[in-house]
């Protein structure tokens, strides 16, 4: 939560946060340093940032930076797990052609292509409405949430 007794779902889901989340999820084993300059040793999100740096799970906006407080794209948070997947030896060769159906599947970023199309076709994502997917846009913490949730499920298969 974003305190002892609230969720804040409707807030900005930020960069850190998704690293934590991941971190948690894997049982917050031993971290490094992630070797960003923007990320202070002590931080609350420092070992969850080294640990997911290493494997690739998180890259920086830059090569010094990681931009920890900066809010995370729907696009970002799929490459995220599709990341994670990967490491956790999940299967991430889904194809299929869903995200097509998207009105503006075009403005998927081209790093994310793949990311995304597993996550539509995984069910881990899916549209905001009007026939969107909205790549690009930040996504809340509900949102995360949902596509955690989803994406656990895949985990248990």
């Amino acid at each position: 939560g974003v305190s002892h007794d609230s969720f804040g779902p409707g807030d900005s889901m930020d960069r850190s946060m998704l690293a934590t989340v991941l971190y948690s999820l894997d049982g917050k084993p031993a971290a490094g340093k992630s070797g960003f300059a923007d990320v202070a040793d002590g931080a609350w999100y420092a070992d969850a940032v080294a640990w997911a740096a290493e494997p690739g799970i998180v890259s920086g906006v830059s090569d010094s930076a990681f931009a920890p407080n900066g809010a995370i794209t729907r696009e970002q948070l799929a490459t995220m797990l599709y990341s994670y997947a990967k490491l956790r030896g999940i299967d991430t060769t889904q194809g299929g052609m869903a995200v097509r159906e998207f009105s503006d599947y075009d403005s998927i970023s081209d790093w994310a292509g793949h990311s995304m199309t597993c996550a539509v076709n995984d069910g881990i994502l899916s549209g905001r409405g009007n026939n969107t997917l909205a790549p690009t846009a930040g996504a809340t913490r509900a949102e995360m949430a949902v596509m955690l949730q989803q994406f656990v499920g895949l985990m248990e298969k």
